[in-house]
């Protein structure tokens, strides 16, 4: 799937954690930021995507990505950690911009 015109909404709560995780910026920068970043996405795995060393989960509505939840700035891969973690009943600290 190419990204290249696609529309993009980061739902409230993926905007909050977004400046929770890595750090404060405003809406409008960040979907410009976003704009730049899918055009080469670092990584996509099932519902998830990494841009610019972010993980977020999204999915596809109306031909718009929709960003669900922001999970921060990983080396991880995050899907199989989040995988891993609801098989065996466990939890991930993701911590916060200042590594909290």
């Amino acid at each position: 799937m190419s990204f290249e015109k696609i529309r993009i909404r980061i739902t409230d709560h993926a905007y909050e954690r977004y400046c929770q995780r890595v750090g404060p910026i405003s809406r409008a920068e960040l979907i410009q930021q976003l704009r730049i970043q899918i055009q080469r996405p670092d990584r996509r795995k099932r519902e998830y995507i990494r841009l610019g060393g972010v993980w977020w989960r999204y999915g596809i509505q109306d031909g718009t990505m929709v960003l669900h939840t922001c999970y921060g700035e990983h080396h991880m891969d995050l899907p199989a950690a989040i995988k891993w973690a609801k098989r065996f009943k466990d939890r991930i600290a993701l911590g916060d911009a200042h590594g909290d």
